[in-house]
């Protein structure tokens, strides 16, 4: 039975460490879109300002010019300012995917880390069960061996108890002899 419980021991402790490991993972991956939401939203931080730098400085220091080469400037600065835009926008749309994308990964670790839970605690439980058999045996042990101790002892008691009879009946038997002699001699 021990070899039993040692075998269910070591398979509760892989299945522990492999829950482990999945839950370390998940929350790798989890760190790494929250990582990643992070940058997205210092990008998009970044290009707000630039648009709004972009937006007040060159209006501000423009002069009314004509002709064609203003107007190319003109609509150059205006696709500049759309593209810009454009930028933005693909970033805030980026920034919604990553932190879909995060939560996602947090909703995919809540079951891992309830298995890695159940699978910690079959451990537990199992370890329990190995000390409480290794304890059993441990005081069945002991038990044998005062069991053992005992019925030497009392194994001992009776031949000494036996060698006693012998004894004193051998005495007997010797002692009529003896007290005619000794009555012989007086």
């Amino acid at each position: 039975m021990a070899k039993a419980l040692q075998r269910i021991l070591r398979i509760r402790q892989l299945a522990e460490e492999q829950a482990r490991l999945e839950v370390e993972q998940a929350a790798q991956r989890a760190r790494q879109a929250s990582a990643a939401c992070t940058r997205q939203v210092n990008a998009e931080r970044e290009q707000r300002t630039t648009l709004a730098a972009n937006w007040i400085s060159p209006r501000s220091n423009k002069t009314p010019s004509f002709g064609r080469a203003s107007d190319s400037d003109e609509f150059a600065e205006e696709t500049s300012w759309l593209m810009e835009e454009a930028v933005l926008e693909f970033l805030g749309w980026r920034r919604k995917r990553l932190e879909e994308l995060r939560e996602a990964e947090l909703r995919r670790m809540e079951p891992l880390i309830e298995e890695y839970t159940e699978r910690r605690r079959e451990l537990r439980q199992t370890e329990q069960l190995v000390e409480q058999h290794a304890s059993e045996e441990a005081m069945e042990k002991n038990r044998l061996g005062q069991a053992e101790t005992d019925e030497w002892f009392s194994q001992r008691n009776l031949m000494q108890q036996r060698r006693e009879l012998r004894r004193t009946a051998a005495d007997r038997a010797e002692a009529p002899g003896r007290r005619s002699a000794a009555r012989q001699s007086r």
